[in-house]
Formats: structure tokens, sequence, C-alpha cells
């Protein structure tokens, strides 16, 4: 599964393309799920973990028609879970916990973790905007499930989960979108604040939301690049009020409203900083494929500008090659790569194989057409 030498070797979400997948990078939708007679997660004996576990590893084992893989954490090594985390398929906290257990179906790229904060969390993710698609295959998962397990849920407060914001239907779904254009606009803050107004939530990539302040606007101009390349993520807050179909369609029509800005800007862009833009994204370009070593977060910010271009139609090369190596040239996928899971391997053989990694990737990039010039 996270074994690999060449772009070749890997299967995952970020391989696949969706609709809209020139501005949505991704759509995710997860399902927190209880069981009863358990106290949750947070208070569990370790005793009491191991039976949480092995009450839903049965409920697994009893769905022939899937095809899970399940790996107990303590099972991987450190480097493999910090893989996981990379993918993002599972969260940074639970990469660090060796006790508990992990399933993966690759087919339809859903994961289920045990005992992160609530009982169970089943998570689906696809390329693009595809979060109808990506609900349905989770809510397979859950429905087939419920006749294995006993999950917890009131009457009047629907499935019971750890967080109060879960309660309710358990679903968080969110959407990973590249937003480099609309940054540079001055509508980028009414945008923001009407995400947090319409009940959504958005933050950087891996989290750096610190730039927005609470109804959503972004506290200083100058830090309106505090998420790294521009990616954000929008998501539910509240799992309760609505039905699963209602978030999800609210939220597709948000982004859906939002990729449309992201391209008119990108067009205003081209028509009317068209050689600033082009200069800015073929540098890029000279340089991932011409460096000799290259940092991580280096590497992130010159493949979204690339990715850029590649959405203008400038380079033809596939956009699934570009986001792949958004992933796949972090540093513990680079250490797989030398064969060192030492954490304290060598920074500069790290960022020597990662810059040898992406100009194999792209060697068959070629230029399309030119913005124009002056």
């Amino acid at each position: 599964m996270l074994q690999f030498t060449t772009l070749e070797d890997v299967s995952g979400w970020f391989k696949e393309a969706g609709p809209d997948y020139d501005t949505v990078f991704s759509s995710r939708v997860r399902l927190s799920r209880n069981l009863t007679n358990h106290v949750f997660p947070g208070t569990l004996t370790a005793e009491e973990e191991e039976k949480v576990q092995e009450e839903i590893s049965r409920g697994f084992s009893k769905l022939p028609e899937w095809r899970f893989a399940c790996a107990s954490l303590s099972e991987l090594k450190p480097l493999e879970r910090r893989m996981l985390f990379e993918r993002n398929l599972i969260s940074q906290d639970y990469s660090l916990n060796g006790g508990r257990a992990f399933f993966y179906d690759r087919k339809t790229n859903i994961t289920g973790t045990i005992n992160e904060v609530d009982h169970l969390r089943m998570a689906g993710i696809h390329g693009g905007l595809s979060l109808k698609k990506t609900y349905r295959e989770v809510n397979s998962l859950d429905t087939a499930l419920e006749k294995e397990l006993d999950f917890a849920v009131s009457m009047d407060w629907g499935y019971i989960n750890s967080e109060v914001p879960n309660i309710g239907t358990g679903l968080r779904a969110s959407v990973m979108v590249h937003l480099p254009a609309l940054i540079e606009t001055d509508i980028i803050e009414k945008a923001f604040k009407s995400v947090m107004q319409l009940g959504f939530s958005i933050k950087g990539f891996l989290g750096n939301d610190d730039a927005l302040s609470e109804d959503g606007t972004l506290s200083a101009r100058s830090q309106a690049a505090s998420s790294l390349g521009n990616i954000y993520q929008i998501s539910n807050q509240l799992g309760a009020g609505l039905s699963e179909e209602e978030i999800l369609e609210k939220l597709e029509v948000l982004v859906t409203k939002i990729v449309e800005s992201e391209r008119k800007a990108r067009q205003e862009m081209v028509e009317k900083r068209g050689v600033e833009l082009e200069d800015s994204i073929f540098r890029a370009y000279g340089i991932l494929t011409n460096c000799r070593t290259i940092g991580s977060k280096e590497a992130i910010e010159l493949l979204l500008s690339f990715r850029l271009g590649v959405a203008l139609d400038w380079f033809k090369v596939p956009m699934e090659t570009v986001t792949a190596l958004l992933f796949l040239t972090q540093k513990s996928h680079i250490q797989q790569l030398i064969g060192s899971s030492d954490i304290a391997t060598d920074t500069k053989l790290v960022d020597y194989t990662r810059a040898q990694f992406i100009q194999k990737a792209l060697g068959s990039a070629e230029r399309a057409v030119s913005s124009g010039g002056y």
C-alpha cells in the first residue's frame, strides 16, 4: 500500500481527477459513530480500548463485499504511520498512537479509524468536487456496519458523538480548493466571510488558519498567503439541524460559486498580468526540472504554481501527476524512497532525492500555448 519507487507504483485518491479538478483538489466525507455500552475513547482504559477494537473489527470481518485491509498501528513502522498522515488518510495525533487499528479499502479509498476521538470514524476521499459520490460510498459502508454493530443513537439528537458539533448526522464534509487568483482580489474577504455566515468553516492547508479572524475575514492583507500555496479547506461546522443530503448540497453550491469566482479571477490575471503570471509559472517549472536539491515547502509552493499553469493549458502534463507530487514529495515519502526510517535522515539527501523524483515525474511535460506576451 505504501511502498513505491516511481509515481506509477502508487495508487490513491491524489492520482484521481474529478469534476472542477482545475480548482478543487479533493472532496472528503467522514461519518463518526460510537458504540453503546462503551464510554468515549478519551476515557477508555487500555482493556476497554481493546474490547472496542475487537468488536468493531468483527463487524468489518462480516462484510465480504468489502475488501478492507486491517492493520494495527503498532504493527506499522513510525515512518509508515507518518506516510498515512501525509496522504491525508489519518490525523497526525492518530498517527502517533501505536495502539489503534486502521482499515483501508483501496478500491473506494475509504478508511476507518478506531478509538480516535470517536469509537469509529469512516472517511472517503475522491479527487475533484465529488461530495455526493464520496458520501454514497461511505454511507453504504455505514449502512452495512449498522447491521453488525450497535451504534449509539438518540431519537432526539441523532448519532451520539464525543464532540458536540458532530452530534446529529455525525457527518463532516470538506473540500480542498486552490485559490491562487482569488486571494489576490478585493473580494476574497467577502468570500471567506460568506463561508462562515453560511455555517461552514475555512482553514488553510496544514491548518495554517491563524490569519483568519472569527468572522472569516483575513486579519491582515499581508497574511493573505498564510495558507501554504493558497490551498484552503472548506467544511461544515455542525452535524445537526440538517440532513446529510442538505449539508452536502449547501457545501457543493457554495464551493461551485467559489470555483466560478476563482476561474474568473484567473482569466483576469491572464488578461491584465499575463507576462508576470507566465514568468512566475515558467520560473517554477524551470526550478522544479533543473534544481539539484529542493525543500518540502518550496517544492509544494512551486508545484502549486506549476499546477496553475497546467490548469491554464500552458503545459501538457496530467494534472493528477502534479497533484500526486504534492503528497509523494513530503519528507516521509522521500525517506521511504531512500530506505531510511530515521526521522533525522540527512536533510541534504532528502532534498536531493526529492528533486530527482520530481524531475523524473515531470520529464514528459511539454510547453503548450503562451499567454501571449506584451
